[in-house]
């Protein structure tokens, strides 16, 4: 059976490229902080790769540091911030749990900013609560994620980092999702990025920290990327990012995919709730429920069919209909057994279209019969 797949925000499968720079840098033998022929050489990939990455974020290389991933790239920026003395945190209801988790874990006291009902940030929120800030809670510190994973709604970043920054406070923007989908345009003291979702190797990340924000490693050791992350370096697959990052341009064709995608579910289900369909949305995705369709369910039908979707991000297996997105935009009850998500990458194409619609036909007709 050839499979259809459409699950490209949970990860994209790896670029051909992407696959010959990591073959390539695999044969390179040397540590890449050895001070040898054969450790230079494998320095320099990893140089070619960060300034490769620093275009594609828009900041400045040296300020980047690689990491096993954007959770962990996450972690850093969190965990940098409490060391310095934020004592409360400001977490959006859109962002990863790679950000208020950690918060939580290390016993960080911290708030949610609100989503509309399109699941936009709310920004005179967040402007009236740093207006009251308490100094006690020492320098204020914003997470916000660039547009949100399961319902690709765009956040506006550009407002947030204003008030912000007029607070005198630190600012983490999420582009994981972001990267290569939109333009990186964004002024933050740190910038978290991952190359699965680019159609890069999985298991790298990036964190752009800006010169003065604070920074602190949470892997001690050696002195690897500037004493900002120690344990060494994964050439192969830092090198293929770098390569994934130099060919993010054919990702224009996703919108026509995912409209074509909406359209025909429309035709077919009339109670269908496309969630921030009204806002400005990451144009490779399209999160969705019908209230008589348990997501789960259909997920594994579709599985069945040789169609792979999610039911929201892949980080929460185990949370089927329990998604923080909807439940911030007070629309738990549009989507009562849960949503599906459909995300389209670089390889996609209509034909995948016409298979995910002619499966859904299918799959619709035999429940509505066994009902």
């Amino acid at each position: 059976m050839t499979r259809t797949y459409l699950d490209h925000n949970a990860t994209t499968p790896l670029r051909p490229e992407v696959m010959e720079a990591v073959t390539a840098a695999m044969a390179v033998e040397g540590n890449p902080s050895a001070q040898h022929a054969d450790g230079r050489a494998a320095n320099r990939l990893i140089s070619d790769a960060r300034e490769a990455v620093g275009l594609a974020m828009g900041v400045c290389a040296q300020d980047i540091i690689f990491t096993g991933s954007g959770t962990e790239a996450l972690n850093t920026a969190v965990f940098s911030a409490w060391t310095a003395g934020c004592r409360k945190m400001l977490f959006s209801y859109a962002d990863h749990p790679a950000t208020y988790r950690a918060a939580e874990q290390w016993g960080c006291p911290h708030e949610f900013i609100p989503l509309d009902e399109n699941g936009v940030t709310d920004v005179a929120w967040l402007k009236k609560r740093l207006e009251d800030w308490d100094e006690a809670d020492g320098r204020v510190f914003v997470s916000v994620v660039a547009a949100n994973s399961e319902t690709g709604v765009i956040q506006p970043i550009e407002q947030i980092a204003d008030i912000v920054s007029e607070a005198g406070g630190l600012l983490l923007v999420d582009a994981v999702q972001a990267l290569g989908k939109i333009p990186m345009t964004y002024i933050a003291d740190y910038l978290a990025v991952s190359a699965h979702k680019i159609g890069g190797p999985q298991g790298v990340g990036a964190l752009y920290m800006a010169p003065e924000a604070p920074a602190q490693s949470l892997l001690c050791g050696g002195g690897q990327e500037r004493r900002r992350r120690a344990g060494t370096m994964n050439v192969a697959g830092i090198s293929g990012f770098g390569a994934a990052v130099k060919d993010m341009t054919n990702l224009a064709h996703t919108q026509e995919l995912r409209d074509a995608l909406e359209a025909g579910l429309k035709s077919m289900e009339p109670e269908l709730t496309i969630f921030g369909e009204k806002v400005a949305r990451l144009p490779n995705t399209s999160f969705f429920a019908i209230p008589d369709a348990s997501a789960m369910t259909t997920m594994m039908a579709l599985d069945l069919e040789g169609i792979s979707v999610s039911t929201g991000t892949a980080c929460s297996s185990g949370k089927v209909g329990e998604s923080r997105a909807i439940k911030s935009m007070g629309l738990s009850d549009k989507s009562p057994k849960g949503a599906i998500r459909i995300s389209f990458g670089y390889n996609s194409k209509m034909d995948d279209v016409e298979a995910f619609l002619t499966a859904w036909a299918k799959i619709r007709k035999r429940d509505k019969k066994a009902a």
